[in-house]
C-alpha cells in the first residue's frame, strides 16, 4: 500500500511536456513578434493604401475627362454625318442628272436637222453608257416615255423592252411612277425596291432615284442610289475622321459593331473578323464596380445608361507593341448604325507610379524586419537554453521507448515507467503495454480465422469463375439482340422511303407532263405575235404615199386575220393558266413532302398535325388514285399546337392510312381520316377508319407485336405497327384499334378504326432510337 502510494506521488510530481516547452516558446514568441510586427503592419499598409488611393483617384480622373471629351466630338461628328445622309443623297442624284442632262442636250442641239432621231439617241446612249461614278457603283438609265426602255447599264438585255408593268418587292408598279413625274413636273425624286447590280440572289434593296425628262426626243434620264451604300459612304468618311485622332501617349478612337471591331489603333477595317484574336480582346469585360458583362451585350446596356454611354475595364494589347496591358474606356452606343464608338486609355502609367510607391514601402519593411529579427535573436537564446533542458528529458525518454519496441518486436515484454521523466510519456505506456496484449490476443484469433479462410477460399474461387463465364455470354447475347434490332428498323425505314419515291415520282411526273405539253404550243403562238408586232413596228418608219401606208396597214390586217390574232390570244390564256396550274400543283407536293420529311428530327418542338396528316396523303395521293377509292378528309381547323416529334409522327400516320390504302377493295374502298379537340381536355384524337374486310380478335391481340404479319413474305416486315406503337407511347399518347370482320353469315358492314390519341404536351427528349 505504502509503495502505490509513492508511485502516485511520483506521477503526480512528473511535469507535463506542454507546461515545459509549448507554453514559454509560444508566450514569449507570440508577445515578442507579434506586438512588434502587428503595430508595424497596420502602420505601413494604412499609410501605403491611402497614397495609391489618391493616386489612383488622380489618375482616373483626368484620364476619363480627355477620354470622354474625345468620345462625344466623334459622336456628335457621326450624328451630323447621319443627319446629312439623305441630303446628300439627293444634292449628288441632282447634280449627276443634271450633268447627264446637259450632255444630251448639246448632242441633241449639235446633231438636230443634221441626223435621225434614232441616231441621236444612238449617241445619247454611246455617251452615257460607259459614265460610272459613286466608287463605281453609279450609272445613267434612259427610259422613253411610252414605256420602254432606251438604256440601262446594269441590264442591257432590258433594252427595248416594255417596263411599265415591273414591279418592285412591294408590288409598286414604280415606272408608271417614274412616267407620271416625267410628264407632270418634268423632273423629281421616286422611291423603290430593287436588286444590286452583280449581287448573288434576287433580294432587292430601297433605292432612291432622280429623273429629268427631255421632252423633245420622249426620254427620260435618270440615275438612282441605293441608302445603304450611301449610309457605307458616310460611314467611310467617319472612318477616315476618326482614324486621325490621338491623344495623351497611347490613346485613339476605336469602333465595334455587335463584338467585330470596325476601327482599331487608327486604322481602319472593312472586314475585321480576325482582329480579336490579333488584338486579345479580353472577355468578359467589367464596369467600375467590377460588374461583369460580355462585348456583344454593351449595346442593350448602353441605351439604358444614362448619357448613353458608361466606362469599361478589359486586358487589351497596346498599340505596336505584343504587350496586353489593363485598359479603361468610355463607350457610347450610336444605335442608328448599332457602332459601338469608344476610346481608352492603359493604365500602365499608374501600375508604373504604384510600383514605385511599392519598392519604397519593400525598402521600409528591410529596415523593420532588421530590427524585428534582431529582438528575435535575443528571445531565442533565452527560449534555447529551456528548450535544451526539456529536450534532454525528451531524448531520454524516447531512447528508452526504442529499446522497449525493439525488444517487443521479439517477445511479450512490458514497458518500466519508472524510468520515464514526463506524464505524457506515462500516459503513451500504458496504451503501449495494453497494445501488446491486445496484439498477443489478436494474434491467436487470427490463426483461428486463418484456418477458416482457408477452407472456403476455394469454394469462393471456383463460384467467381462460374459466373464471369455467364456474365460473358449475357453480354455476347445482348450485342447479337441489339445488331439485330438496327437491322430490322433499318429494314422498316427502307420500306417507308420505297413508298415516299414511289409517290413523289408519280405525283411530280403529272403536272410536269402538263406543263411541258403546253410549252411548245406556246411558243408557236408567241412566234405568231412576234411575227405581227415586227410588221407593226415599220408603221413607223417614212412611207412615200398615203397609199403606201394604207398598202402596209392591209398587209398587217392579212397577217393578223392569217394567224387568227383572236383565237391565239385566248389560246395563250389557257396555255398560261394550264402552266400556272401544273406549277401550283408541283408547289403543294414539294410544300407536302417537306412538311412529312422530318423523320431524322429527335428534338420535341411545336407542330400542327393536320399538316403532318395533308402532307402523307400527299405522298400516299398515288396509291389512291392508282385503286380508284375514295377518301374523306374532316380535319378540324382549329385544333391546337402539341409539343412532339412532327417527323416521327408522320411515319405513324404513313403506316396507318398505307395499311387502311392496302385493306379496301378497289373502285369500293372508303377511307375516312378526321382529327378532334374539344375545349379544355389535354389531349387531341386521330382517327382513321377503313370499309376493308375487317380483322378477327386474334389479329387484332397480335397487331402491334414486332414481327407479326398478314401480308405475304417479303411485302411486309411486321415492325410497322409495332414501331407505331412505341413512338406514340414515347409521346405519351394511346393508339387503338377496333374491326368487324367480314362474316358472309352475317349483314352487318366489316371495317377497321386506327384511334390515336395525343396529349398537347409529350415528351421532353426521345432517349431510344425506334
Amino acid at each position: 500500500m505504502k509503495l502505490f502510494e509513492q508511485n502516485n506521488i511520483h506521477k503526480e510530481n512528473k511535469e507535463r511536456v506542454s507546461e515545459a516547452t509549448f507554453i514559454p516558446v509560444m508566450t514569449l514568441s507570440v508577445i515578442a513578434i507579434t506586438f512588434l510586427v502587428g503595430i508595424w503592419s497596420i502602420k505601413e499598409l494604412r499609410d501605403y493604401k491611402v497614397d495609391v488611393n489618391q493616386l489612383e483617384q488622380e489618375f482616373t480622373e483626368k484620364q476619363k475627362n480627355v477620354t470622354v471629351n474625345e468620345v462625344k466630338n466623334a459622336f456628335k461628328y457621326i450624328e451630323y454625318l447621319e443627319r446629312n445622309t439623305e441630303k446628300r443623297l439627293k444634292e449628288n442624284l441632282i447634280n449627276r442628272v443634271d450633268e447627264a442632262f446637259q450632255i444630251v442636250d448639246n448632242i441633241y442641239k449639235r446633231n438636230k436637222g443634221k441626223l435621225s432621231e434614232k441616231q441621236i439617241v444612238n449617241l445619247i446612249k454611246d455617251s452615257l453608257r460607259p459614265i460610272r461614278f459613286n466608287y463605281n457603283r453609279g450609272y445613267y438609265f434612259i427610259d422613253h416615255i411610252d414605256g420602254y426602255a432606251v438604256m440601262n447599264a446594269s441590264s442591257p438585255e432590258s433594252e427595248g423592252q416594255p417596263i411599265m408593268d415591273l414591279q418592285d418587292a412591294r408590288g409598286d408598279y414604280f415606272i408608271r411612277k417614274e412616267m407620271e413625274i416625267a410628264k407632270t413636273k418634268g423632273k423629281g425624286f421616286f422611291e423603290y425596291y430593287w436588286i444590286k447590280p452583280d449581287q448573288n440572289g434576287n433580294k432587292q434593296y430601297p433605292k432612291t432615284s432622280y429623273l429629268r425628262y427631255f421632252e423633245p426626243l420622249g426620254l427620260v434620264i435618270g440615275t438612282g442610289e441605293y441608302m445603304d451604300n450611301v449610309t457605307r459612304d458616310m460611314q467611310r468618311q467617319a472612318f477616315e475622321r476618326m482614324s486621325s485622332i490621338k491623344f495623351g501617349k497611347d490613346g485613339y478612337l476605336f469602333v465595334n459593331k455587335r463584338g467585330t471591331p470596325l476601327l482599331i489603333n487608327w486604322e481602319h477595317y472593312d472586314n475585321a473578323d480576325s482582329l480579336a484574336n490579333e488584338y486579345h480582346i479580353s472577355l468578359p469585360i467589367t464596369d467600375e464596380n467590377g460588374d461583369t458583362t460580355y462585348f456583344k451585350d454593351l449595346p442593350s446596356i448602353l441605351v439604358n445608361t444614362e448619357n448613353n454611354g458608361g466606362f469599361y475595364y478589359y486586358d487589351y494589347k497596346k498599340p505596336n507593341s505584343d504587350e496586353i496591358k489593363r485598359k479603361f474606356s468610355y463607350i457610347i452606343y450610336f444605335e442608328k448604325w448599332d457602332w459601338t464608338i469608344g476610346a481608352g486609355v492603359y493604365l500602365d502609367e499608374l501600375d508604373n507610379q504604384i510600383a514605385a510607391k511599392r519598392s519604397m514601402l519593400i525598402t521600409e519593411l528591410t529596415t523593420e524586419l532588421f530590427r524585428i529579427l534582431s529582438l528575435s535573436t535575443l528571445l531565442i537564446a533565452i527560449l534555447w537554453w529551456r528548450l535544451r533542458k526539456v529536450a534532454t528529458g525528451i531524448t531520454n525518454n524516447i531512447e528508452e521507448f526504442s529499446t522497449f519496441f525493439d525488444e517487443a518486436s521479439k517477445e511479450h515484454v512490458k514497458i518500466n515507467k519508472d524510468r520515464l521523466a514526463y506524464a505524457e510519456f506515462d500516459q503513451l505506456a500504458t496504451l503501449a503495454n495494453k497494445m501488446l496484449d491486445d496484439r498477443e490476443s489478436d494474434r491467436r484469433k487470427i490463426i483461428e480465422a486463418y484456418h477458416e479462410i482457408q477452407t472456403s477460399e476455394e469454394e469462393l474461387r471456383q463460384q467467381s469463375e462460374s459466373l464471369l463465364y455467364t456474365n460473358q455470354k449475357l453480354e455476347e447475347a445482348m450485342q447479337e439482340l441489339k445488331s439485330a434490332q438496327v437491322q430490322l428498323i433499318n429494314s422498316e425505314k427502307m420500306a417507308s422511303l420505297g413508298q415516299l419515291t414511289a409517290g413523289i415520282a408519280h405525283e411530280i411526273n403529272n403536272p410536269i407532263n402538263f406543263v411541258s405539253s403546253n410549252v411548245q404550243p406556246l411558243k408557236d403562238d408567241i412566234d405568231d405575235l412576234i411575227k405581227l408586232l415586227d410588221s407593226c413596228n415599220d408603221l413607223t418608219k417614212d412611207f412615200e404615199s398615203k397609199e403606201a401606208f394604207q398598202k402596209r396597214v392591209d398587209e398587217i390586217n392579212e397577217l393578223a386575220d392569217e394567224i387568227e390574232i383572236n383565237v391565239v390570244k385566248e389560246e395563250i390564256k389557257e396555255l398560261i393558266n394550264g402552266i400556272e396550274e401544273g406549277a401550283l400543283r408541283t408547289k403543294e407536293i414539294v410544300l407536302g413532302l417537306r412538311t412529312f420529311s422530318r423523320l431524322d428530327e429527335d428534338t420535341f418542338k411545336s407542330a400542327n398535325i393536320n399538316e403532318g396528316i395533308q402532307s402523307t396523303i400527299t405522298i400516299l395521293n398515288n396509291k389512291v388514285k392508282k385503286k380508284d377509292i375514295s377518301m374523306e378528309i374532316e380535319l378540324q381547323s382549329d385544333i391546337p399546337e402539341i409539343k412532339c416529334l412532327p417527323g416521327r409522327l408522320n411515319q405513324v400516320f404513313m403506316n396507318v392510312i398505307n395499311n387502311a390504302i392496302q385493306a379496301v377493295e378497289e373502285r369500293t374502298g372508303k377511307i375516312k381520316i378526321s382529327t378532334s379537340y374539344a375545349d379544355g381536355d389535354d389531349y387531341i384524337n386521330i382517327k382513321v377508319r377503313d370499309n376493308g374486310e375487317g380483322m378477327p380478335q386474334a389479329i387484332i391481340d397480335k397487331i402491334f407485336d414486332p414481327f407479326f404479319t398478314t401480308k405475304e413474305v417479303g411485302e411486309g416486315t411486321g415492325l410497322g405497327l409495332s414501331i407505331s406503337y412505341g413512338i406514340i407511347k414515347k409521346h405519351g399518347g394511346e393508339i387503338m384499334v377496333s374491326s368487324k370482320y367480314k362474316n358472309d353469315d352475317s349483314d352487318e358492314v366489316s371495317f377497321t378504326e386506327f384511334s390515336i390519341i395525343l396529349p398537347l404536351v409529350g415528351e421532353d427528349d426521345l432517349k431510344n432510337e425506334y
